[in-house]
């Protein structure tokens, strides 16, 4: 899993439902049950803030975190 920000630009500029699904398979990869999780209108926004908003840093803490559940 490895994003730039052309593929956060895309992300960002998703559809709610195509966006949704994303994080869905995301989540599915990182090994969480996404069946248990909710994603509402009101999430998908605030994820597009934080995406638009986020340092190269952030990113890199998020995907190492997700990378950390993958492997545990």
């Amino acid at each position: 899993m490895n994003f730039d920000r052309k593929s956060l630009s895309k992300l960002i500029n998703m559809s709610d439902a195509e966006l949704e699904a994303m994080l869905v398979e995301i989540g599915n990869e990182a090994g969480v049950d996404m069946k248990k999780i909710k994603i509402g209108k009101g999430d998908l926004a605030k994820i597009r803030t934080f995406l638009t908003f986020a340092s190269d840093d952030d990113i890199s803490k998020i995907l190492g975190q997700l990378r950390g559940k993958e492997n545990g």
